[in-house]
């Protein structure tokens, strides 16, 4: 939680909602700057993450049966993310620079979070 409650804050703060400087997206050019769009919605992105965030910290303190649940819910963003989403909105070696970190390594993540709601699910049934 503290990796993604950073890149929340990294996404929501940041000038470039971390677009650029950290997920390699190219800067496009236009009159009028169609860039200040995309970091708005990158900039919202964040502030959703940073909500789920602080509902799974809430969960981690207070509500600890809930944890099973926070990681079906953030099992299925990365899956969303890495199926329909890819497919449909797609960054192509030409809106690129370099890695995309939140693409690139999602297979990793996904396989955790996979692991660790298992897990959890296995301990409570105990």
């Amino acid at each position: 939680m503290a990796v993604n409650t950073a890149r929340s804050l990294i996404h929501f703060l940041a000038e470039d909602a971390g677009l650029n400087t950290i997920a390699n997206i190219i800067i496009f050019e236009g009159n009028p700057d169609p860039n200040k769009v995309i970091y708005l919605f990158g900039s919202l992105w964040g502030e959703m993450q940073l909500l789920c965030c602080l509902i799974s910290w809430i969960v981690i303190i207070r509500y600890k049966s809930l944890i099973p649940l926070m990681y079906f819910v953030w099992l299925m963003e990365w899956i969303l993310r890495e199926t329909i989403v890819k497919y449909q909105h797609g960054l192509d070696l030409i809106y690129k620079t370099g890695p995309t970190p939140g693409s690139d390594y999602a297979p990793l993540v996904i396989g955790l979070l996979l692991i660790f709601f298992i897990m959890s699910l296995r301990d409570r049934a105990e």
